[in-house]
């Protein structure tokens, strides 16, 4: 079998890693009450990251199937379902 010295194709795609982002906290731990994360620096003190994060809602419709296309004057649904999406209010 020949061998080739030709580059993988998906080695000539690979780039370095953009510059790390340095965080403002050392540690973080949860907030039992809240279940909350709470920040930290490294001697200790808190770190007051704000409320970027809110609660995310769900978003419900109700899709339905019928026995036929339709028409004019289409009969009652015969399959109901209920689907839901998430949706972010961050």
């Amino acid at each position: 079998m020949p061998t080739s010295n030709a580059t993988p194709w998906g080695v000539r795609r690979l780039a370095l890693y953009p510059d790390v982002t340095q965080v403002p906290y050392a540690r973080t731990e949860l907030d039992p009450a809240t279940q909350t994360t709470r920040y930290f620096r490294a001697d200790g003190t808190h770190v007051d990251i704000g409320n970027k994060h809110g609660t995310g809602t769900t978003t419900a419709g109700q899709t339905s199937t019928s026995s036929d296309g339709g028409g004019p004057n289409p009969p009652p649904p015969s399959d109901s379902d209920l689907t839901e999406d998430s949706d972010s209010d961050a």
